[in-house]
């Protein structure tokens, strides 16, 4: 049982400049930045053994986020402090688990600030990303929610490290 979590993130910002003439178009590093952006490290989890809400025996459990303007899933329980948060948009619609329907539509996730989704913070994960949160400390009646942007269900990828 691993008794630390290892994660790294990355992004590059990134211009497209159109085709002109003879020349295709071309991407670049944006100016603003000018560089690509990451970092990593490790979180201890405080004991040898953790639990891991998502996953079991190597399976993963997949979350079916419904459709826009539905009831929302819970990812996890309420008021639960996490080690390390994985949340993953598979790009593939909900089906009694993974489906083989693509599906490009955003991952809205919620991060509950107070019960019964008063008030929220959100951020919308597009077909194929993912995220990593670590040490979020959630408090009581509160919990992480997610839906489809769209029409259609998508099939979550989720591991919450306690």
């Amino acid at each position: 049982m691993a008794s630390r979590v290892d994660y790294a993130v990355s992004m590059t910002p990134v211009r497209t400049i159109a085709a002109s003439g003879d020349y295709d178009a071309q991407d670049v590093m944006a100016n603003d930045v000018g560089k690509a952006l990451g970092g990593s490290a490790s979180i201890n989890t405080g004991s040898e053994d953790h639990t891991t809400v998502g996953y079991a025996s190597k399976t993963v459990s997949y979350a079916n986020a419904p459709a826009t303007g539905g009831a929302k899933v819970a990812l996890g329980g309420d008021g639960v402090d996490h080690v390390m948060v994985f949340i993953k948009h598979t790009g593939f619609e909900y089906d009694s688990g993974l489906g083989t329907t693509a599906n490009s539509q955003g991952l809205v996730v919620y991060i509950e600030t107070s019960a019964d989704l008063a008030t929220y913070a959100k951020f919308t994960i597009p077909a194929g990303g993912a995220v990593c949160i670590p040490s979020i400390t959630l408090a009581a009646d509160c919990g992480l929610w997610a839906e489809s942007a769209g029409a259609a269900t998508i099939a979550v990828e989720y591991a919450l490290v306690l």
